[in-house]
């Protein structure tokens, strides 16, 4: 039977909020889906239905910023329980195509997983699909990241540290971006760089910061004692949270601390804002970062696969 995809409308509203699921994977509640469709995070154009025989039996819901042209991940997909495996890959792999053809754009999509979701057989059934959908779709890329969490309650001593820190520009935040590139552990970066060469990737990581809700009043560049840069650190936010969204240390003092003192700042700069938490993720892979996390008194909250092109 032929499946079509196609945009929601206001009357397809029951229909697309009726989906579950009872799979280990985070998705979108209808309490959460109004609530930011009234603040056009989520839309009825970036929200698709499969069809098949008249029946509706997937959704993919997009999210973007509310004064977004087009959505920035794919956030929820489902299929219906009785679809068969071999056409939940297919169905969802076609909702991704059709989508991101009208959008113009391939978001990047993100599955929430529990912190040990490895160890769990249904978790791993419910990656292991939406990996081939994914794959199916030209988003062929996934990375594991970890996401962290800090309260107050949790935060340690003040961490000694002998640096100084200062705003900067833009060029000046550009030029960082891809000074800090060299060597990193980040695969979004590596991949960045890879496809648009340092100073593209760093244009890009530029963009993509300054779009993030928060100050741009939390960027800081750090200085040892002796004045030279040393790296930077981005205290700002996500739509839900005040975050440490980005450090960086030049390749050139790594492996000497610095990483404990730019993250201290950044959870100052929240502290001084009264934010009464504080997020951040980074790769599963990216020891050092965790490690550095952990010191700062950050727990693991949940894992994320993130699926690119």
């Amino acid at each position: 039977m032929t499946v079509a995809f196609r945009a929601a409308t206001e009357d397809d509203r029951e229909a697309l909020l009726a989906f579950s699921t009872s799979e280990p994977v985070a998705w979108i509640g209808p309490d959460r889906y109004r609530a930011e469709s009234g603040t056009d995070n989520y839309r009825p154009e970036w929200s698709w239905l499969a069809v098949r025989d008249g029946r509706p039996v997937a959704r993919a819901l997009w999210w973007g910023g509310t004064d977004a042209a087009a959505p920035s991940t794919l956030d929820d997909l489902l299929v219906a329980p009785d679809v068969t495996d071999d056409d939940r890959v297919s169905i969802a792999a076609g909702l991704i195509t059709a989508g991101t053809a009208a959008f113009g754009v391939v978001p990047e999509w993100i599955v929430d997983v529990a912190v040990d979701w490895h160890d769990d057989p249904a978790a791993v059934a419910a990656v292991s699909w939406r990996t081939a959908a994914a794959r199916s779709a030209g988003l062929g890329r996934s990375t594991e990241r970890v996401s962290v969490a800090w309260t107050p309650e949790r935060a340690g001593a003040p961490v000694p540290s002998s640096l100084r820190f200062r705003a900067g520009d833009d060029d000046e935040f550009a030029d960082l971006f891809a000074r800090v590139a060299v060597g990193s552990l980040d695969a979004h970066t590596v991949a960045s760089v890879d496809e648009l060469g340092p100073r593209g990737a760093a244009a890009d990581d530029l963009e993509f910061y300054r779009s993030l809700p928060g100050s741009r009043d939390g960027w800081r560049v750090a200085l040892d004692a002796d004045g030279p840069v040393v790296g930077f650190v981005l205290a700002t936010r996500t739509a839900y949270d005040a975050a440490i969204s980005f450090i960086g240390v030049l390749p050139q003092h790594r492996g000497r601390g610095v990483v404990d003192g730019l993250l201290a700042e950044g959870l100052r700069v929240h502290a001084e804002a009264g934010e009464p938490k504080v997020v951040g993720t980074t790769d599963a892979a990216n020891t050092p970062m965790r490690r550095a996390f952990e010191r700062a008194g950050f727990v693991v909250t949940k894992r994320r696969i993130v699926f690119e092109r």
